[in-house]
């Protein structure tokens, strides 16, 4: 009984910790979704107005991989002269707009040096996806000493 109750608060600590060191979630995202009429529109969603201002979505290119997996090709590009350090990931989802596989696609550190555009590409992880978005948060600004 005690060592349940050891690992359970263990557990907890543990969830906490990992709460408390990960990065803001506000985020800014581009993607598909089908229209009544079955036809794909690209939506914008901004959760985060500073790296909505800072980043600009364009050339969004939907397409087939030669396994006829969904993929997509879109540009970022940095409104400022700084650098912007952000994460990016793809989020698939199926006709229904279940989301498909949530947890295999990790968070990819994305850094755009001041003015600089990025390809950003990705492919879904099977033939379900009807639509995607790509999500981009603020990254965690590190700065490294050495001695």
């Amino acid at each position: 009984m005690r060592i349940a109750w050891s690992l359970g608060v263990a557990a907890v600590a543990a969830a906490l910790a990992a709460g408390c060191a990960a990065p803001n979630t506000a985020r800014l995202t581009v993607g598909t979704e089908v229209d009544e009429a079955g036809n794909l529109q690209q939506t914008l969603q901004v959760d985060n107005a500073k790296l909505a201002r800072l980043l600009q979505v364009q050339d969004v290119v939907v397409g087939q991989t030669k396994n006829g997996l969904m993929k997509v090709s879109l540009k970022l590009t940095s409104r400022q002269n700084k650098s912007i350090v952000a994460q990016a990931k793809f989020a698939w989802f199926d006709a229904d707009g279940a989301e498909i596989d949530p947890d295999t696609d990790a968070w990819r550190p994305l850094v755009l040096h001041g003015k600089e555009t990025r390809t950003i590409q990705g492919a879904a992880p099977n033939g379900d996806a009807a639509t995607f978005k790509l999500r981009v948060r603020e990254g965690e600004k590190h700065r490294w000493l050495i001695d």
